[in-house]
């Protein structure tokens, strides 16, 4: 609890979430031409700022130094709010690890994240109506309702979040023009609401882990099978008795092993990594190799190898 750590996960998703609207473009034309010449085209700057500042100093430069002319439109956005979000909720005792690249001997092991919801305003101020419909038809069509953002919060070991924003309610329109516009400046305010899913993650540890290079699956005949679709056996450690359960997993009786002394293996699957060093950072290739058996015999887990029931 008192280690100290920080993923610069808060920032991360501010920074996402504002790079989504950092390429709304303006175009401006010709009112004049009834062919409507492309006069002018420009990106819409975007900075993080809480709406009321942000406006007061769009409207009142203290050093006189700018236009407001100059200033619009412009774009902002700031986070408001966040809470807990228990719908994405994952058993927080369990744990996962990944492998560092290029280290086959020592992974990386963390706890399931917290999952929370981070509410993010967006405000537009423009001098004009179009201005302002251009901003919102190049905004809504992107979230019907949801947008998913992929995240890279820890790149160097491949953690990846799926940031799903969604606009919550409808987009707010506020017009300050009162029709004496040779005396007052217009201002058209627009405010989007948004939804975002966000993860937070503890510590991230170094461990050893011995990576998994091989599965093996036996399978068995299903007439020999038979005996066990009413209950569960379990061999023994010694391979001489079978523990017998219900199917709640309450313990019924101890057997000897020499009842069931048939059911052994009869294929075996086995799948191994292509090349058996690969680094399970992407996809990599397999090899299955399937080999049948008729020794009656089954697979020692506790010793590592086959072994004939009872002995």
């Amino acid at each position: 609890m008192l280690t100290q750590f920080y993923h610069h996960l808060l920032r991360k998703y501010h920074i996402a979430f504002g790079s989504l609207f950092k390429q709304i473009t303006l175009v401006r034309n010709d009112t004049t031409d009834s062919n409507g010449v492309e006069m002018q085209r420009f990106v819409v700057p975007i900075e993080y700022a809480p709406r009321e500042t942000w406006v007061a100093r769009l409207r009142d430069d203290p050093q006189i130094k700018q236009q407001f002319s100059t200033v619009l439109p412009r774009l902002a956005y700031e986070m408001t709010a966040m809470r807990y979000d228990p719908s994405r909720r994952l058993n927080s005792l369990n744990t996962r690890v990944r492998p560092i690249p290029g280290d086959s001997t020592n992974a990386r092991r963390y706890f399931v994240g917290v999952p929370y919801v981070l509410v993010f305003s967006l405000y537009a101020i423009t001098r004009s109506i179009e201005d302002a419909n251009q901003i919102m038809e190049q905004v809504i069509p992107y979230f019907a309702p949801d947008y998913t953002l992929l995240v890279k919060l820890f790149p160097s070991i491949g953690i990846l979040d799926r940031m799903r924003i969604v606009m919550d309610g409808n987009p707010q329109w506020l017009d300050t023009w009162e029709g004496d516009g040779f005396t007052k400046t217009r201002d058209v305010l627009l405010t989007f609401n948004f939804n975002v899913a966000a993860t937070f993650y503890g510590p991230i540890a170094g461990t050893s882990a011995s990576l998994i290079r091989k599965v093996i699956v036996d399978m068995y005949d299903s007439s020999y099978d038979a005996s066990l679709t009413d209950h569960s056996y379990l061999l023994t450690n010694t391979y001489d008795h079978l523990l017998r359960e219900d199917m709640s997993g309450v313990l019924l009786t101890e057997e000897d092993a020499s009842s069931i002394g048939d059911i052994a293996r009869v294929v075996r699957i086995e799948v191994v990594p292509d090349p058996l060093n690969a680094i399970p950072v992407k996809p990599v290739n397999t090899t299955t190799t399937i080999t049948e058996y008729s020794d009656g015999r089954v697979t020692n887990v506790y010793v590592g190898h086959d072994t004939d029931i009872g002995v």
